[in-house]
Protein backbone atom coordinates (compact mmCIF):
# COMPACT_ATOMS: atom_id res chain seq x y z
CA UNK A 1 0.00 0.00 0.00
CA UNK A 2 1.36 3.43 -0.96
CA UNK A 3 1.86 6.11 1.67
CA UNK A 4 -0.62 8.96 1.32
CA UNK A 5 -0.93 12.57 2.33
CA UNK A 6 -3.69 12.59 4.96
CA UNK A 7 -5.17 15.88 3.73
CA UNK A 8 -6.06 14.81 0.20
CA UNK A 9 -5.34 11.06 0.14
CA UNK A 10 -2.96 11.38 -2.83
CA UNK A 11 0.08 9.08 -2.84
CA UNK A 12 3.16 10.88 -1.57
CA UNK A 13 5.93 11.60 -4.04
CA UNK A 14 8.64 8.90 -3.68
CA UNK A 15 11.21 11.73 -3.45
CA UNK A 16 9.42 13.15 -0.42
CA UNK A 17 9.32 9.73 1.21
CA UNK A 18 13.06 9.25 0.55
CA UNK A 19 13.94 12.69 1.95
CA UNK A 20 12.19 11.74 5.20
CA UNK A 21 14.19 8.51 5.53
CA UNK A 22 16.90 7.98 8.14
CA UNK A 23 19.26 6.94 5.33
CA UNK A 24 18.88 10.35 3.60
CA UNK A 25 19.01 12.37 6.83
CA UNK A 26 22.19 10.60 7.95
CA UNK A 27 23.76 11.12 4.50
CA UNK A 28 22.94 14.86 4.57
CA UNK A 29 24.43 15.28 8.05
CA UNK A 30 27.60 13.45 7.00
CA UNK A 31 27.97 15.53 3.82
CA UNK A 32 27.34 18.84 5.63
CA UNK A 33 29.93 18.02 8.30
CA UNK A 34 32.44 17.11 5.60
CA UNK A 35 31.78 20.10 3.34
CA UNK A 36 31.24 22.90 5.92
CA UNK A 37 31.01 25.77 3.35
CA UNK A 38 28.81 26.71 0.43
CA UNK A 39 31.06 26.24 -2.64
CA UNK A 40 29.34 29.07 -4.53
CA UNK A 41 29.63 31.82 -1.91
CA UNK A 42 32.30 30.48 0.43
CA UNK A 43 29.94 31.14 3.36
CA UNK A 44 29.54 28.62 6.16
CA UNK A 45 26.66 26.23 5.53
CA UNK A 46 23.53 27.30 7.36
CA UNK A 47 21.51 24.94 9.53
CA UNK A 48 18.92 24.67 6.74
CA UNK A 49 21.40 24.12 3.90
CA UNK A 50 20.17 21.95 1.04
CA UNK A 51 21.81 18.75 -0.12
CA UNK A 52 21.48 19.30 -3.86
CA UNK A 53 21.26 16.40 -6.32
CA UNK A 54 23.57 17.02 -9.27
CA UNK A 55 22.17 13.98 -11.10
CA UNK A 56 18.73 14.88 -12.48
CA UNK A 57 17.94 11.32 -13.60
CA UNK A 58 14.90 10.35 -11.48
CA UNK A 59 16.04 6.72 -11.51
CA UNK A 60 19.13 7.76 -9.53
CA UNK A 61 17.36 9.95 -6.96
CA UNK A 62 17.82 7.53 -4.06
CA UNK A 63 21.34 6.43 -5.05
CA UNK A 64 23.65 8.01 -2.49
CA UNK A 65 26.66 5.80 -3.19
CA UNK A 66 28.63 8.57 -4.93
CA UNK A 67 29.02 11.76 -2.86
CA UNK A 68 30.16 13.61 -6.00
CA UNK A 69 26.56 13.50 -7.20
CA UNK A 70 25.59 15.83 -4.34
CA UNK A 71 26.61 19.23 -3.02
CA UNK A 72 25.48 21.15 0.06
CA UNK A 73 24.26 24.66 -0.71
CA UNK A 74 22.71 27.46 1.30
CA UNK A 75 19.18 28.43 0.27
CA UNK A 76 20.08 31.33 -2.04
CA UNK A 77 22.85 29.39 -3.80
CA UNK A 78 20.47 26.47 -4.28
CA UNK A 79 17.80 28.76 -5.75
CA UNK A 80 20.28 30.51 -8.05
CA UNK A 81 21.72 27.20 -9.27
CA UNK A 82 18.25 25.94 -10.11
CA UNK A 83 17.44 29.25 -11.80
CA UNK A 84 20.59 29.21 -13.95
CA UNK A 85 20.82 25.49 -14.71
CA UNK A 86 17.17 24.74 -14.12
CA UNK A 87 15.52 22.45 -16.59
CA UNK A 88 14.42 22.52 -20.19
CA UNK A 89 15.87 25.45 -22.15
CA UNK A 90 18.00 26.76 -19.27
CA UNK A 91 19.79 23.44 -19.06
CA UNK A 92 20.88 23.92 -22.66
CA UNK A 93 21.78 27.60 -22.23
CA UNK A 94 23.36 27.82 -18.77
CA UNK A 95 26.75 28.93 -20.13
CA UNK A 96 25.16 31.80 -22.06
CA UNK A 97 23.10 32.76 -18.99
CA UNK A 98 26.28 32.92 -16.87
CA UNK A 99 28.04 35.01 -19.52
CA UNK A 100 25.09 37.42 -19.63
CA UNK A 101 25.11 37.62 -15.85
CA UNK A 102 28.86 38.38 -15.85
CA UNK A 103 28.32 41.19 -18.35
CA UNK A 104 25.54 42.71 -16.25
CA UNK A 105 27.68 42.53 -13.09
CA UNK A 106 30.60 44.21 -14.89
CA UNK A 107 28.29 47.01 -16.07
CA UNK A 108 27.05 47.45 -12.49
CA UNK A 109 30.68 47.59 -11.32
CA UNK A 110 31.42 50.36 -13.84
CA UNK A 111 28.44 52.39 -12.67
CA UNK A 112 29.08 51.79 -8.96
CA UNK A 113 32.86 52.14 -8.89
CA UNK A 114 33.61 48.44 -8.51
CA UNK A 115 36.76 46.77 -9.72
Amino acid sequence: MKKTNNKNKKPLDPKVIFRKSKQWKDFRIKLKKKQKVDPITGSPLSKGAHCHHRDFDPNNYTDITDENHFVCLNQMSHDVLHFIYGSGQNRKNWKKILENLRIQCELMDEINGGE
